[in-house]
């Protein structure tokens, strides 16, 4: 009998952490890249605090197709791959490790979406996938 996690499972693609910065001065962390790749793209999911003050310990999360030669990241393009579900559920593994791994220094979590539309869809999506603990440190704009 198969069991619902581990379709779940079965639908996250494999992703590592990519990049790390912390701040010159005072050490703190500033940003975290985590990659994937889907059978047709590569994404990047990046938390940056460098907006924030570093004892706010708040992150920005943004994530996105890594396309040109510098592989600069899309935010906005939609994915047309027709694998929302598995993409949002990589990200929110991938938002579930991030804060495991750097939980010291993580209190809260903001999503700012380039649309309306992706708005919606990170809305109804990402409270279905991520562990409550952790939803309730984000903020979807």
């Amino acid at each position: 009998m198969i069991k619902l996690i581990d379709l779940l499972t079965e639908s996250l693609f494999p992703f590592y952490e990519d990049d790390t910065t912390y701040d010159e001065i005072d050490d703190s962390l500033l940003a975290v890249e985590y990659v994937f790749d889907t059978p047709d793209s590569s994404y990047t999911v990046s938390f940056y605090s460098g907006e924030y003050h570093s004892e706010d310990k708040t992150f920005d999360i943004s994530f996105g197709e890594k396309t040109g030669r510098l592989n600069k990241l899309d935010t906005f393009k939609m994915t047309g791959e027709g694998r929302v579900y598995s993409i949002i559920q990589t990200i929110c593994k991938i938002i579930e490790e991030f804060v495991e791994e750097y939980g010291d220094d993580v209190q809260k979590l903001v999503i700012d979406p380039t649309s309306d539309k992706r708005g919606r869809v990170y809305k109804e999506l990402i409270p279905k996938y991520l562990d409550p603990a952790i939803m309730k440190m984000v903020t979807i704009m």
